[in-house]
């Protein structure tokens, strides 16, 4: 066996419980989302599936998030409670599961305090929806050291409707844009102890460190310089191997260090990888271990 593949996804059974109401419905093989996004069934809503996939690449086990569709923010605290309860369901010794906050609703920080007082959770996914006057939320995922994965979620730019572009170029552009406004606004370095980990390799981030210090050591307009220079920052991220490209790895090698990069299939998207490399795999296995115990209840009684 040989560790952790950090980022894969299933949907919550509470999920597929709802259909009709929360604007889901089911079509076939395929859960709606709002009438417009539609998630295949087949193997996202079988963790029997996902389990196949960790015997086959002979790994511990792997780490779920909901898909990006799922995240959903506009609807508060009430989906969050229903994509937690179903991610409790899937939990278990060979999977991990990653809990949901409503981000900007002013319970985020509150929620975050109690999942990771369970023993269940093993960090958090967010989406890319906008990292401003997140303070409190961070605050409590720096006490807790929390394992943070940063998926992109969908780009509103319309120009990329054509081509698969939404995801080529969005999805890497989106993480990019999350990481860009965590490096501005000195969140690595006013909350070390986070454990980001950004999706895709990062996205667009680490071909564009060097551009965002330049911006920074020119004073561009609206620039207030942070703490950490750009390379101080990156260093303080993880982010997954899933690039499709052995001279990007080398540079996210060279951007993150090479202890931070770590195993992420995207598992079951065709997007994803086909292999899982066992030696990169090894590091999830401490990042993604459940939070709580003492930590835990130090933060929910702090």
């Amino acid at each position: 066996m040989a560790g952790w593949d950090v980022h894969t996804h299933l949907i919550p059974p509470t999920v597929l419980a709802a259909a009709g109401s929360f604007g889901l419905s089911v079509d076939g093989d395929q859960l709606v989302v709002d009438g417009n996004e539609r998630l295949p069934l087949r193997k996202l809503g079988d963790p029997a599936a996902l389990l196949s996939w960790v015997d086959e690449q002979q790994l511990d086990g792997a780490v779920v998030s909901v898909p990006p569709a799922l995240f959903r923010y506009e609807l508060g605290v009430e989906w969050a409670t229903l994509l937690n309860e179903g991610l409790r369901e899937l939990a278990g010794p060979r999977l991990r599961v990653l809990g949901h906050l409503p981000l900007h609703h002013p319970a985020a920080a509150g929620v975050a305090t109690s999942l990771a007082a369970e023993g269940v959770f093993s960090g958090f996914a967010l989406g890319t929806a906008g990292f401003g006057a997140l303070d409190e939320v961070w605050q409590v995922l720096d006490a807790l050291e929390a394992f943070t994965l940063i998926h992109p979620g969908h780009s509103p730019d319309e120009r990329l409707s054509a081509h698969y572009l939404s995801n080529l170029l969005g999805n890497p552009y989106e993480t990019g844009l999350a990481a860009a406004e965590l490096v501005f606004t000195d969140v690595p370095g006013r909350f070390p102890g986070i454990r980001f980990c950004l999706c895709h390799g990062g996205g667009v981030t680490a071909a564009l460190a060097g551009r965002w210090q330049r911006g920074i050591d020119t004073a561009r307009p609206g620039i207030e310089p942070p703490s950490l220079s750009v390379a101080e920052a990156l260093r303080r991220f993880y982010v997954d191997d899933l690039v499709h490209d052995p001279a990007a790895l080398t540079l996210l090698r060279a951007t993150f260090g090479a202890d931070r990069v770590l195993a992420g299939s995207d598992w079951p998207f065709p997007m994803g990888s086909d292999q899982v490399d066992s030696g990169r795999a090894q590091a999830g296995e401490l990042l993604t271990r459940p939070l709580g115990g003492a930590a835990g209840q130090e933060v929910a009684e702090g």
